[in-house]
């Protein structure tokens, strides 16, 4: 089976990060730009996918809306759901980025990138046992039915990379300091003889 991943296009907060002050991650909408970024996704994609494809995302705002605009180009029968282990690292109810207390600077350095636990929130580890419980639940579910070729995934750039890093055994030393994929951008992953290796496939160029 061919996993494909991709993370959302652009959305308000990649833009202005003030916005999660006031306005819960979840409800981030794509930007004109995103909207433009994910049609154009989705005319990439209509030409890898075939009819026996399975489509899940985020139950976030930003990604349903760019999987839908690939959705709506591949046939009409191919399943969509959205799953909430897909979600975003939540950083917190409302993240203010100009208000992080003297406390939470010292644990964050103490702690380390990978380790430290945002109040209400979550570490990346937290979102690392996320990605592992989707594949070896939701994905291997999927491969042991062998009713698709395909699977499209939806997600965001904190979990796509902790899902590699699992995939890939990557340690937990590298994980601080990971680039984030491009919005819209496709990463196919794929299995040979018990081994996962992964390719980035597309990235959208379109400009604002």
């Amino acid at each position: 089976m061919n996993l494909y991943v991709i993370r959302h296009g652009e959305s308000e907060h990649n833009v202005d990060r003030s916005v999660m002050a006031h306005t819960h991650d979840s409800q981030h909408s794509l930007t004109e730009l995103g909207k433009k970024q994910a049609e154009n996704t989705a005319e990439f994609m209509k030409t890898m996918v075939n009819d026996k494809t399975v489509m899940y995302c985020s139950p976030y705002l930003r990604t349903i809306q760019t999987a839908k605009a690939i959705h709506g180009l591949l046939p009409e029968q191919v399943p969509f759901f959205q799953n909430p282990l897909l979600r975003e690292w939540e950083l917190g109810n409302l993240y203010d980025f100009n208000n992080r207390t003297p406390e939470m600077k010292k644990e964050f350095k103490a702690a380390g990138l990978f380790y430290f636990r945002h109040p209400n929130g979550e570490s990346l580890a937290d979102v690392y046992l996320r990605a592992t419980m989707f594949m070896n639940t939701v994905v291997e579910r999927v491969k042991q039915q062998q009713r698709h070729e395909n699977m499209v995934v939806v997600s965001h750039a904190a979990f796509i990379q902790m899902l590699l890093a699992f995939l890939m055994n990557w340690p937990v030393e590298e994980l601080g300091s990971f680039k984030p994929v491009e919005n819209a951008s496709v990463i196919k992953i794929n299995e040979l003889n018990g081994d996962y290796q992964f390719d980035k496939i597309f990235v959208p160029k379109v400009n604002g």
